[in-house]
C-alpha cells in the first residue's frame, strides 16, 4: 500500500514537476523583462534629461551671442535661432517657420533668397523697421558645408555707427556752409577796397566795409569756439571737468552782465529766484557759463520783439535732485521740431533771419549730460518755452 501511494505521488510529481519549472521560468523571464523594463525607463529618462540639457546649452549659447542668429534650411526653413532674431524677424521662432513663405516682400526677404540660392558667403547692408524704429544691419551668411547644406546668418546691428557716420557728415557739410558765408562776405568787401582804392580811402565806407568783416570774424571766432567745446564735451572719455563749489545764481547774475547789450536793445525781463539762496553747486564752473548763457541768448536771439520776459528758477526736489529752469513767454518752438532742437546746426527757425552758430543747444545737452544731469524742453508756441534741467542730488552742496 505504502509503495502504492509513493507510486501515485511520484507520478504527480512527475506531471507537476514541467509545470513548476515553467512556472519558475516564467517568472524568471518576467523579472528579467521587469529589469529590462526599468533599464529602458532609465534610460529614456537620461535621453530626455540630455536631450533638455542640450537644448537649453544650445538656447543659453544662441543668446549668450548677444546679436541676432538664424540657422535655415536652403529651402528657407527655420532650423534653430536666438530671441533676438524673433525680435528683429517679428516671428516666433520656436514654431520654426518657412522664412520665405512668411516674411513680407522686401530687403530682408530678397537678400535670404538670394543667399539660399548662391550658397555663397557675403556680408550685406540691410535697413528694417524694429518696433516702429528704423535700424541699420549687417547681413553675414556662411555656408556651413554640413549634409543639410545648412546656412548661419548672423545679423550685426550698425545702427548707431550709422548714425555717428551721418552726423559726422552732416557736421562737415554744416560747419563748411557756417564758414563759407562770412568768409564770401568778408572776401567780397576786401577784393573791393583792392580793386577800388578810391573806396578804402574814403573813411564811411572804409569804415562801414571793415566794420561788417569784423563782425563775421566775431562769427567766424564764436563758431570755431563752439565746434572745439562741443567736440571735447563728446569726447567723454577724454573730457576732465574741473569741478568745485559754486554759487548758480552768481552764475547767471555774471552771465546777464555779458548779455546785458541785448537783453536792453531788446527791453527783455530777467527775473531770477532761487530756493535756497545762495544756490550751491558742485560742477565745472567754464562749461555751466556756456550752459547758462546758451540757454539766455537763446531766448534773446528767438524773441527779438521787445518785452520778452526771461525767469531762471532753481529748486531742490523731494527726492534730493536738483529742478533749473529757463523759462521766457515769446513765440515758442512747434511740437514737430522740440524732438530736435539738441542737435547740432538745426535751426527751429527757417527764415534764416536768426542769426547763430547752431550749436548752442547741442553743446548745453552735452555740458548737463556731463555733469550727470539731463535736459528737457516743452514749449506752448506764443504761450512759453521752458528747458528743464534736472541734477542729481550729488551734484548738489545745499
Amino acid at each position: 500500500m505504502v509503495s502504492w501511494n509513493i507510486a501515485i505521488v511520484l507520478v504527480l510529481l512527475a506531471f507537476a514537476l514541467p509545470f513548476v519549472l515553467l512556472h519558475v521560468q516564467l517568472e524568471q523571464r518576467r523579472q528579467r523583462q521587469r529589469r529590462d523594463f526599468t533599464e529602458k525607463e532609465y534610460l529614456r529618462r537620461m535621453l530626455r534629461d540630455t536631450e533638455a540639457h542640450v537644448r537649453n546649452d544650445k538656447a543659453l549659447f544662441l543668446e549668450a551671442l548677444g546679436v541676432p542668429f538664424l540657422l535655415v534650411k536652403p529651402t528657407g526653413r527655420l532650423v534653430m535661432a536666438n530671441r533676438y532674431a524673433g525680435d528683429v524677424l517679428g516671428v516666433d521662432v520656436q514654431k520654426c517657420p518657412n522664412l520665405l513663405k512668411i516674411l513680407p516682400d522686401g530687403a530682408l526677404r530678397t537678400l535670404l533668397q538670394e543667399v539660399l540660392q548662391t550658397q555663397q558667403p557675403s556680408t550685406q547692408s540691410l535697413t528694417l523697421t524694429v518696433q516702429g524704429e528704423e535700424r541699420f544691419y549687417l547681413l553675414t551668411s556662411t555656408p556651413l558645408g554640413n549634409a543639410d547644406k545648412h546656412i548661419g546668418l548672423v545679423l550685426h546691428d550698425v545702427t548707431n555707427e550709422h548714425r555717428t557716420q551721418m552726423i559726422r557728415r552732416d557736421f562737415v557739410a554744416n560747419a563748411s556752409h557756417e564758414l563759407r558765408t562770412p568768409l564770401t562776405i568778408m572776401r567780397g568787401y576786401l577784393e573791393n577796397l583792392l580793386e577800388n582804392p578810391d573806396d578804402a580811402t574814403d573813411a564811411a565806407l572804409r569804415s562801414r566795409a571793415l566794420g561788417i568783416m569784423s563782425k563775421h570774424v566775431e562769427r567766424i571766432s564764436r563758431l570755431v569756439e563752439d565746434m572745439l567745446t562741443i567736440s571735447r564735451l563728446e569726447s567723454m572719455q577724454s573730457l576732465q571737468l574741473e569741478c568745485g563749489e559754486f554759487d548758480l545764481a552768481q552764475e547767471v547774475h555774471e552771465v546777464a552782465q555779458r548779455l546785458e547789450r541785448m537783453i536792453v536793445q531788446q527791453q527783455a525781463q530777467l527775473t531770477i529766484s532761487m530756493l535756497p539762496e545762495p544756490f550751491r553747486i558742485r560742477g565745472d564752473r567754464f562749461y555751466w557759463s556756456q550752459i547758462i548763457f546758451n540757454l539766455l541768448e537763446n531766448s534773446l536771439k528767438n524773441n527779438p520783439a521787445p518785452g520778452v520776459h526771461i525767469h531762471v528758477s532753481a529748486a531742490r526736489q523731494a527726492d534730493g535732485s536738483a529742478a533749473i529752469s529757463v523759462q521766457d513767454n515769446g513765440v515758442g518752438i512747434a511740437e514737430e521740431a522740440l524732438p530736435f532742437i539738441f542737435n547740432r546746426f538745426y535751426r527751429a527757425d527757417k527764415s534764416g533771419l536768426i542769426k547763430g552758430t547752431g550749436l548752442g543747444l547741442s553743446i548745453v545737452r552735452h555740458a548737463v549730460e556731463a555733469h550727470g544731469g539731463t535736459i528737457s524742453v516743452a514749449s506752448e508756441p506764443g504761450v512759453r518755452t521752458v528747458f528743464t534741467i534736472v541734477l542729481p542730488a550729488s551734484a548738489l552742496c545745499i
